[in-house]
């Protein structure tokens, strides 16, 4: 039962992220979010360094490049396009990431494809095409988040090598924290950014991307890993796009639109014969 329990909040933190970072767009710079974001999650992810949770020297590299693609790139993308694109829209071209993992573990770890896969990866990209709408603006936003899901599915892939060596907390937590250096030169802006914009639902935004949708999100999926097997564990994550877009068309009164009902359910069943594949 705690399995469960700790699934379902996991995947209504990832959803929710989505909101928060549509929601904060609105008032600080897509770099401070991501900043302040990891400000937050590494202090968090560097007690587990602390604790033990360490890797090799040699291997402090890898795990650099990895989290340089699964913070810094991903987030930074993301944030920019949810500028431009609703936080479901986001959602959903964000859960493509298996589709591109696909192509990666084809051309760089011998991986099979087979028919489903092929055929989940057309519709899932027809739903793409159905939740577009004809504007430089929408279409650039849409290009952004579409790296953002590479950048995910390159974390991914990269990080299969590693896992064979270390557990999921320790990887993960080292990637996280070696991946944001980058944005720690921007924290002296992103402080002075927040605090030009101080309302008490942009904090909390900020703290809820810290404290729920990054550490306690990647720790509770994580558990629940450790309790499930893999290739049932991700059919779950079909269900963050779902919560995206009900929490957006309810707490920032974005339109779903038969066009839009139409493309997420194109992108989440094409996901799914992607995984089922």
């Amino acid at each position: 039962m705690l399995k469960w329990m700790v699934l379902g909040l996991t995947l209504v933190f990832w959803g929710l992220a989505f909101t928060a970072i549509k929601y904060a767009v609105y008032f600080i710079s897509p770099i401070s979010i991501a900043t302040l974001r990891f400000a937050i999650a590494d202090v968090l992810f560097a007690f587990s360094i602390l604790k033990g949770k360490r890797i090799d020297a040699k291997d402090l590299p890898s795990a650099f490049i990895l989290g340089v693609f699964g913070v810094a790139v991903y987030h930074i993308c993301l944030n920019v396009g949810e500028i431009y694109v609703s936080s479901g829209v986001a959602s959903l071209i964000i859960a493509l990431a298996p589709v591109f993992v696909l192509f990666l573990s084809w051309m760089f770890l011998n991986e099979r494809i087979n028919l489903w896969k092929i055929g989940g990866t057309l519709i899932a990209f027809f739903g793409v095409t159905l939740i577009s709408e004809p504007s430089y603006a929408n279409m650039f936003g849409i290009v952004l988040i579409l790296v953002s899901a590479v950048a995910a599915a390159i974390y991914t892939t990269l990080g299969k090598k590693l896992m064979r060596k270390y557990d999921a907390v320790t990887l993960t937590s080292n990637a996280m924290v070696l991946g944001s250096t980058p944005l720690f030169f921007f924290i002296p802006f992103s402080l002075a950014d927040l605090l030009n914009s101080p309302t008490p639902e942009l904090v909390f935004s900020i703290l809820f991307l810290g404290l729920f949708s990054t550490y306690f999100g990647y720790i509770g999926w994580y558990y629940f890993l450790a309790k499930e097997e893999a290739s049932k564990a991700s059919v779950f994550l079909l269900a963050i796009p779902v919560v995206s877009l009900l929490a957006g068309y309810i707490m920032l009164g974005e339109a779903l639109t038969l066009r839009t009902l139409a493309g997420s359910a194109a992108i989440i069943t094409g996901i799914y014969f992607v995984l089922r594949g």
